[in-house]
């Protein structure tokens, strides 16, 4: 098995305690979705649950906007779907370093592809330095953090959050995108990226105004992926 793909508790642990920090930074994103929850009907049993399982701040938020009784199933499922496409493309970034590894330990990795973790790993992988115990320890880390930051919100839902505009007051509204910034900042490798990600803004931009719903993620991420992929086919044949 290759070292990649080899779990030890020692870097479990390093793993763990490197995303306590940003995993609280997402603290006040998951009060923001617990209080919304609640408001939605949720139980704090319900809320949890779903942090837990589904571990996608997004999806979760854009979820809970199309949130009825009975259920929108066909228009949950396809928002939510797209919502998380971005994850199809960080698990393909994630499959040439981990090639030996165990089908056993492949839903752990699914489980723990989160942004923040993915994002810190695969610069760890793409140096040479990649480790999955560290990789499913803060996975596990930003896990739990997550829905215990939604648990309190949902309690918090009936005493000082109990005003919707609390959260703008608080800057709650504020906290997912700021936690996108640092994701796309450790990211980002110079030059080289400057020509898709202004191709994936322009054509996502494009999409929010001309298009209703969520098709402007989708969008983005294609159209910069692929001008990527042709950009580098095309350089790969001059080379």
């Amino acid at each position: 098995m290759s070292l990649s793909a080899r779990v030890t508790w020692r870097s479990f642990r390093v793993g763990a305690g490197r995303m306590i920090l940003p995993g609280l930074a997402a603290f006040p994103f998951g009060i923001g979705f617990g209080v919304a929850a609640a408001q939605k009907g949720l139980s704090a049993f319900e809320t949890t649950l779903m942090s837990f399982t589904v571990m996608a701040g997004t999806s979760q938020m854009v979820a809970l906007d199309i949130w009825a009784k009975p259920l929108p199933l066909v228009a949950l499922f396809v928002s939510v779907f797209v919502a998380n496409l971005r994850y199809f493309v960080m698990g393909a970034a994630l499959q040439p370093y981990l090639p030996d590894l165990p089908w056993y330990k492949q839903p752990f990795v699914w489980f723990v592809t989160i942004d923040q973790n993915w994002a810190l790993n695969i610069e760890e992988y793409r140096r040479g330095k990649g480790d999955l115990g560290k990789f499913l320890g803060g996975g596990l880390s930003m896990v739990c953090i997550w829905s215990g930051a939604t648990l309190l919100g949902h309690l918090a839902a009936g005493g000082v959050l109990a005003d919707p505009a609390a959260s703008l007051r608080f800057g709650l509204d504020f906290v997912g995108i700021s936690v996108f910034v640092v994701v796309a900042a450790l990211l980002f490798r110079g030059k080289r990226d400057l020509a898709p990600w202004t191709v994936a803004i322009l054509a996502a931009l494009t999409a929010k105004w001309l298009l209703h719903g969520n098709w402007y993620i989708v969008i983005g991420g294609l159209a910069g992926g692929l001008y990527g992929a042709m950009r580098d086919l095309r350089q790969d044949r001059v080379g």
